[in-house]
């Protein structure tokens, strides 16, 4: 897949620690939003990553706007925030 320039990077130390947490990640769904960072950061657009991913292109936006705003650790809580009911 040709890659595609991007405006998202992250800096050499985060990479890593990215990179090891998704290596011990558990959880398919935080592998995926770690899978993700790392897809953008070395330039594939977010409909690329989330082809890729199988997942939706919003959701992969919605990833990095949660990232940039809130950092790495809100991105690896999973908050369930659907209907109370």
């Amino acid at each position: 897949m040709e890659q595609a320039t991007s405006e998202f990077s992250l800096p050499t130390l985060v990479r890593k620690k990215i990179e090891k947490l998704r290596r011990h990640e558990k959880d398919a769904r935080i592998h995926n939003r770690l899978s993700a960072l790392l897809g953008l950061a070395d330039g594939y657009s977010a409909e690329q990553v989330a082809s890729l991913l199988g997942l939706c292109a919003r959701t992969v936006k919605n990833w990095r706007a949660l990232y940039r705003s809130h950092g790495l650790e809100a991105l690896r809580s999973l908050e369930y925030k659907g209907d109370p009911g």
